[in-house]
């Protein structure tokens, strides 16, 4: 009868390793673009900070928001 137990440990022994050795090809490949000196950075924006966004370019001023009433006020 096979060792399972054997068998497992084997196989989390080596996938452990092999995910440690890809995250470190990730953080080896970050730092040399990070290092690059043509690196620029661009934001990616949600579809609603590119629309205030293009509302604040075209200069008008975004119309006044009410503020609901006051509990005293009802």
């Amino acid at each position: 009868m096979p060792d399972y137990q054997k068998m497992y440990h084997s196989l989390f022994n080596d996938v452990t390793d092999a995910i440690s050795k890809l995250q470190q090809a990730q953080q080896k490949s970050e730092e040399m673009y990070m290092d690059s000196k043509e690196t620029v950075l661009t934001p990616f924006l949600k579809k609603s900070e590119e629309k205030r966004l293009d509302s604040r370019s075209n200069r008008n001023p975004a119309p006044a928001k009410k503020k609901p009433p006051s509990h005293d006020e009802r």
